[in-house]
């Protein structure tokens, strides 16, 4: 009626459903631009089938099927069944999350704009070729050219669909095994630390029986030497925390000692409520995490800025019916692109240790908080009490 280009209209059309896409949904581009582009895909295929498959099967006219023919109204009531039919069984994929590289997805954009043109092209051949030639052989054969590719396109699509999805659940699993490494290894830290302590309760045992031989010949000068040396020696070699928690006593000795290797001024305190019941592996993994994104972060100021001394701060105390589990340390670079805060391993990948954090705090209800104002890195954590009873005078420090 209006004389329009159906290449433009189609533009249109496609424009107008990817921008919807975009618009009023708030997933991925990629996956928004995927199913925009499939229900274009869609209602070619529906279009083509209740266009020409009549004409072809059935030696219906054109004429009978477009605006004022007498078919008109039955067969665009197909169409939108056919539509619905398409639409229904894509949603029956479930909306999966799709991981591609640049390089795939400039490939599939191109795929998708590329193949809509071209089927529709194939359609506007197939009309000019059915009036010019009045030909139904060959009108046949391109319809069902056109049909198969239109097909095989929709398959197309789908595959790539699932290639992105398989990628996605790929990196999923690579991220859970890192994270499971992350936490083997602080388990680890645990048992080494446990052990640490046994050999330490035994050497006690023989520096007493010497103490005692000393005080019970009267050598109190020697004593008093053999005590100092002891103590010193004590103090040089480890931090031994009594809280009351084994994860904490075993992860805080051992960051401490690790910070005092790397001459990192520490700062630390811990009031912990006697009804702090979180899990002792989500625990440690949670102080480990924090604790070696800190040492990391001072690591790499002390490489690049010497003269700046690099320190953290680290402090766990009851709060209104909760437990605050607080660290802050100083940093030297970027440490955030795109909203996410990146490794300090590898400058282009994401810190999985701080995803590893916000999954543990969710599944213990608490709250994530994390701020990087002058160049200080804070993490700041809540995690309600099970019992919140009388906390507040009950303590093991």
């Amino acid at each position: 009626m209006t004389d329009f280009s159906s290449m433009v209209i189609l533009a249109i059309s496609y424009a107008i459903e990817v921008g919807f896409a975009l618009i009023f949904y708030d997933d991925a581009f990629l996956i928004r631009f995927f199913w925009g582009s499939m229900y274009t895909v869609i209602c070619l295929v529906a279009d083509y089938i209740t266009l020409f498959i009549p004409q072809t099967f059935s030696h219906i006219t054109s004429p009978d099927l477009l605006m004022g023919g007498a078919l008109r109204m039955p067969f665009s009531l197909l169409y939108i069944a056919l539509t619905a039919v398409l639409v229904f069984l894509l949603h029956c994929m479930s909306d999966r999350k799709i991981q591609l590289s640049v390089i795939q997805k400039i490939s599939y954009f191109a795929i998708c704009i590329s193949g809509i043109l071209i089927g529709h092209y194939i359609m506007v051949i197939t009309l000019d070729a059915e009036k010019q030639f009045h030909d139904p052989d060959f009108t046949t054969k391109l319809v069902l050219v056109n049909l198969v590719f239109l097909i095989l396109f929709l398959f197309l699509l789908l595959y790539i669909y699932q290639l992105g999805d398989s990628k996605a659940v790929n990196t999923a699993l690579l991220e859970k095994q890192r994270l499971h490494e992350l936490e083997e290894m602080e388990y680890k830290t645990l048992i080494n630390t446990t052990e640490a302590l046994r050999e330490m309760k035994h050497d006690i045992n023989i520096h007493l029986d010497v103490i005692q031989s000393l005080a019970a010949n009267g050598k109190s000068d020697d004593l008093q030497t053999y005590i100092n040396n002891y103590h010193h020696s004590l103090a040089q070699t480890h931090h031994l925390l009594s809280t009351g928690n084994t994860a904490i006593d075993c992860i805080l000795s051992n960051k401490l000692d690790a910070a005092q290797k790397l001459n990192i001024q520490t700062e630390f305190s811990v009031l912990l409520p006697s009804n702090f019941s979180m899990d002792p592996l989500a625990l440690s993994s949670l102080i480990g995490n924090m604790w070696n994104n800190a040492l990391e972060a001072c690591q790499r100021l002390q490489n690049t800025q010497p003269d700046t001394t690099p320190f953290i701060h680290f402090f766990i105390k009851p709060f209104q019916h909760m437990t605050l589990i607080h660290i802050e340390n100083n940093y030297d670079s970027l440490i955030q692109q795109n909203g996410y805060f990146l490794s300090l391993k590898k400058d282009d990948s994401h810190g999985i240790g701080i995803k590893r954090m916000e999954d543990i705090v969710d599944e213990a209800g608490g709250i994530f908080q994390i701020s990087t104002e002058d160049h200080i890195f804070t993490v700041h954590i809540m995690i309600p009490l099970k019992e919140a009873e009388n906390e507040a005078n009950n303590f093991n420090s």
